[in-house]
């Protein structure tokens, strides 16, 4: 019976083979017949140079291994022969990540990756285009490796058009500003370990702020709210909308540090460091049914309290956050308000650490699904959290983001002089 078994999945895993093989195949002589015309101007122009149309060129794959690709020695877009090695089978579509100059090398001792081959496309590729940060490098190329051929399909669609709207702006600096707004451009570990840091002033709060589409639209309209954010310790660049802006700007974004996908690698983290949480803000319930939820996720994490967001005496509950002993402090009162009130009571704080984190706790607390990892791939779950929330997200999202766009296409036309 064993046997059987094991006979019927090396079956069934040698027709997906062969059916993948089939797939690469009709898709590669597709895409050699609709670049034809190119292909034919670059191998006339070789010829009138006196070259060899195609020549190899090696790279390396994340894993190590060399991987030899066909390039054109003359002509334009030269890179398109490696279809001639998808037509060899010597990589595939989708596959292991090619090191092309923005891929991470995965910290890992003899990284082995489980796709077969080197690929064109890859989940990285994805992810590194919006900055999302949505598992490890192993994990992430293990559902890959899984997925089916239609997605793999989708997958490569989704890079296509990412590539279309979130185009690398230039400088990736450190220290940026985007609408005269100062921001860490950083990658979500550096963040956390700041986060967890122990900084070294005793009785001094380091505040962090998640700037996006939002708190820039409320900035321009609210001169206290804008000098807050000016003088925090650090702000994170958080969604699609300020990616778009950086572009504009000039600035190559790190990560898309937001405070959804940053708080598991931060409990994690916080496991490592021994630090401890507090979790104020949010309606009543919410923030201890968060607190439970990430205990049980992240075993041995210690969250000392947790108080809704429905207060009137700030000295109260200052009082009950430092007789905690947390050492990180997560702040989920809204827009401007969390920032408003970190700024006013920081200096009371005797935490390490503050993040104002906006609806943080209705997605880990389970009131509010996150959105299908597709949408956050794309850019796009602002459109999740409006048909979550219509009435509440209306004025943020339907009017805030065409105005944000505005804001950005003056900001392009004043960079460029216009």
């Amino acid at each position: 019976m064993l046997d059987d078994k094991i006979t019927h999945h090396a079956s069934k895993t040698t027709e997906q083979s062969c059916a993948r093989r089939i797939v690469r195949v009709a898709c590669a002589l597709t895409l050699i017949g609709c670049l034809l015309p190119l292909f034919a101007f670059n191998t006339v122009l070789s010829v009138l140079l006196i070259r060899a149309p195609l020549k190899k060129q090696k790279w390396l794959d994340i894993g190590g291994g060399v991987v030899e690709l066909y390039v054109w020695q003359a002509g334009v877009f030269k890179s398109s022969a490696l279809v001639f090695n998808i037509m060899r089978d010597d990589i595939h579509f989708v596959g292991t990540p090619i090191i092309w100059g923005q891929t991470s090398v995965p910290n890992v001792r003899r990284f082995k990756s489980p796709c077969a081959k080197a690929g064109v496309f890859d989940s990285l590729q994805l992810h590194r285009l919006t900055g999302l940060v949505a598992g490890d490098i192993p994990s992430l190329l293990a559902a890959q490796n899984a997925q089916s051929v239609a997605k793999d399909f989708a997958m490569v669609l989704k890079i296509l058009l990412c590539r279309c709207i979130y185009v690398d702006g230039g400088a990736k600096q450190a220290n940026s500003s985007v609408f005269g707004i100062p921001f860490d451009n950083t990658m979500m570990d550096d963040a956390v370990n700041w986060v967890c840091a122990p900084h070294t002033k005793e009785h001094y709060c380091q505040v962090g702020y998640f700037l996006n589409a939002n708190s820039i639209n409320l900035a321009a309209s609210n001169s206290e709210l804008r000098e807050t954010l000016s003088q925090s310790n650090k702000n994170f660049a958080d969604g699609s909308g300020m990616r778009l802006a950086s572009r504009h700007a000039g600035i190559d974004l790190a990560d898309n540090i937001n405070g959804t996908d940053m708080l598991p690698v931060l409990c994690s983290k916080a496991l490592e460091t021994g630090s401890s949480f507090f979790l104020l803000g949010a309606k009543e319930g919410v923030a201890e049914q968060a607190g439970k939820a990430l205990e049980a996720r992240f075993p041995g994490l210690d969250i000392r309290g947790t108080h809704h967001g429905y207060f009137k005496d700030d000295s109260e509950i200052i009082e009950k956050i430092n007789n905690s002993g947390a050492t990180i402090l997560l702040v989920a009162l809204g827009s401007p308000r969390q920032e408003m009130w970190l700024a006013q009571n920081k200096h009371r704080l005797d935490c390490r650490c503050a993040l104002a984190v906006g609806g943080l706790f209705d997605f880990f607390s389970g009131s509010i699904p996150r959105a299908p990892l597709w949408m956050r791939e794309l850019g796009l779950e602002w459109i999740w959290r409006l048909m979550q929330e219509p009435k509440a997200k209306f004025k943020r999202y339907v009017i805030g983001n065409p105005v944000f766009l505005f804001r950005v296409y003056v900001l392009k036309q004043s960079i460029r002089g216009l």
